[in-house]
């Protein structure tokens, strides 16, 4: 999967097409999302919305990312999820009336549809295709939630790093002649934010394994080298 650069705007129906979940709807209702919904430029570190705010939209990105934040306690930032291009978000809380738990920011320039919540929650409401396709969605992303926090549990913060590097390449990289190059731009801070550890610490392990050739830095973008060696200290 290769981004879009930001100059090129995306065809609305298009965008709406490339959401696996959003395929299950008949072409009357993606003819009725395509006439309502707004595409929007952001750039990189804007907020889309901040936690707590009531927004009329769900958000589908086009190229681009977006990240889902959490301020803990301490008043630092925790990001939560990752949403690449076709990737809807805030869906289930504008199906369970919870609004907007996380704040959504952009990780990088992009374009994503705004789609009005009335009319997904219409769709919704007479769509059995688009229900079997939210169960099973759900439930695939509840288990990898489970699957998150159980690899996140690990005391040892190389573990912990390599299992935000693995599960971000699940849905978001490419195999190239180089190795595994993880799309999603991801800064020392974002990787030390998901894995629950200080910018320092995953400097220091990030610098070690470049020198091991583990992993490298390419036009901005990690890439994995060696997947073998980076699964052994992920389940050691």
């Amino acid at each position: 999967m290769s981004p879009v650069e930001i100059s090129e705007k995306p065809n609305v129906t298009a965008v709406l097409q490339s959401n696996a979940l959003l395929k299950a709807i008949s072409a009357e209702d993606l003819s009725e999302l395509t006439r309502v919904s707004r595409l929007v430029r952001a750039e990189k570190g804007e907020v889309l919305w901040f936690n707590g705010s009531e927004v009329d939209y769900i958000g589908l990105s086009a190229t681009g990312f977006v990240k889902m934040v959490r301020t803990n306690s301490m008043g630092n930032d925790v990001t939560i999820e990752l949403f690449g291009p076709g990737h809807l978000f805030g869906l289930m809380g504008a199906i369970t009336g919870t609004g907007c738990p996380l704040t959504a920011r952009a990780i990088s320039d992009l374009w994503y549809l705004r789609v009005p919540k009335s009319a997904i929650l219409d769709i919704y409401g007479h769509s059995i295709a688009l229900k079997d396709v939210l169960i099973r969605k759900s439930a695939l992303r509840l288990h990898g939630t489970v699957e998150l926090m159980a690899r996140l549990s690990s005391g040892k913060v190389e573990e912990r790093i390599a299992a935000i590097l693995f599960i971000v390449a699940e849905s978001y990289a490419q195999t190239d002649s180089y190795g595994i190059r993880l799309m999603c731009p991801l800064t020392r801070q974002e990787i030390c934010e998901m894995a629950g550890t200080t910018v320092e610490s995953t400097i220091r392990v990030m610098s070690r394994w470049q020198k091991e050739g583990i992993v490298a830095t390419d036009r901005q973008q990690i890439v994995i080298l060696d997947e073998k060696r980076l699964n052994n200290i992920l389940v050691s």
